[in-house]
């Protein structure tokens, strides 16, 4: 912990000297995708215990953060990432997945400071007819004290064992597809007589994606039909992830979806093959979660950098600069 905090003082005091600049200058690094999923409550941030609470940000926490980028950087669409090429320290903000959240408190702050984005949407998430599994497999962590697996029953009472074994099974089921995932939660579930499917409102519905759409700040992407691993899936399954998920939006929206972002976005989770494939769509960028620079020329492999609550100040100054992305793709973190 302290070697951490120590390399994020180190990161943060180089990512503001004049040799960075001239350096960052001198490679044209000149544009930043920062990457976003959820804004709740202040309320909600501050009594949530759960896992992934690094892509997680309080709505106060966002407008401190898109205030900071307004008035220091020039955040702009990713339909206008072609123009202004002269213009230096620009910012294309996103958000994965289409959560309710990003209506009900990303957009009316993104509105008040002028502020462009986009949003890609699981389209099976929408009108939360499907859960996505990571949600699933917490919320019966949650509720347990014991879970089976592998003809094991296992001790899940306490929160330290309630985390450890959500890890443990994330690293499962992300590579699974989707059958295999029903096909896991079925033999999970089988153990237990009374269980609560305690499934909230967490997405998007149609109607607040077609409002979202008809904002002129917001972009809608694709972020496929299922939000599964693609490195996984064969040709027509991948095909069948892409096609529905990007028709689907288009009849909503009325539109074409130029967009797409690789869900999880890591090279564990994407392949040549993969990407290959989705530009089969006619789509004009794709993006990743991958440590790097952007560069102009790899508009279908573009990195991202995840910002979360604690990203205010210089942490966030790195971060939209690049600095964090140039320093981690050095250490291939």
């Amino acid at each position: 912990m302290i070697e951490k905090k120590l390399l994020r003082k180190i990161i943060n005091i180089c990512s503001n000297n004049n040799f960075t600049k001239l350096l960052f200058d001198y490679l044209n690094f000149d544009t930043v995708f920062l990457n976003y999923h959820r804004v709740v409550s202040d309320q909600e941030y501050l009594s949530g215990n759960r896992p992934n609470n690094d892509l997680i940000v309080s709505k106060s926490v966002f407008e401190e953060q898109i205030k900071y980028l307004k008035q220091n950087f020039n955040v702009i669409s990713i339909n206008d990432i072609n123009k202004n090429l002269d213009q230096k320290k620009k910012i294309i903000i996103t958000f994965d997945d289409g959560y309710l959240d990003n209506f009900e408190n990303a957009l009316p702050v993104l509105e008040k400071y002028e502020c462009p984005a986009i949003i890609y949407i699981v389209t099976s998430f929408l009108d939360n007819k499907n859960y996505p599994w990571w949600l699933k497999i917490w919320n019966i962590i949650q509720q347990k004290q014991f879970i089976f697996y592998n003809q094991k029953k296992l001790d899940i009472s306490n929160d330290r064992l309630k985390f450890k074994i959500y890890n443990f099974f994330c690293k499962k089921i992300v590579l699974m597809n989707k059958s295999e995932q029903i096909s896991f939660f079925k033999e999970v579930m089988k153990n237990y007589d009374n269980f609560s499917n305690n499934q909230s409102k967490e997405f998007l519905s149609k109607n607040d994606l077609i409002k979202l759409g008809d904002s002129r700040l917001i972009e809608i992407g694709c972020h496929t039909h299922n939000h599964q691993n693609l490195k996984i899936l064969n040709e027509f399954e991948l095909k069948d992830e892409i096609e529905k998920s990007k028709l689907f939006l288009e009849q909503i929206l009325k539109r074409e979806i130029s967009h797409f972002s690789i869900p999880f976005g890591t090279k564990k989770t994407f392949s040549d093959k993969s990407l290959e494939l989705i530009k089969k769509f006619n789509f004009k960028t794709i993006v990743t979660t991958e440590h790097g620079n952007f560069d102009k020329k790899k508009m279908f492999r573009i990195p991202r950098i995840g910002i979360g609550n604690n990203d205010l100040g210089g942490n966030l100054y790195s971060k939209a600069f690049g600095f964090d992305s140039f320093v981690n793709k050095i250490l291939n973190r």
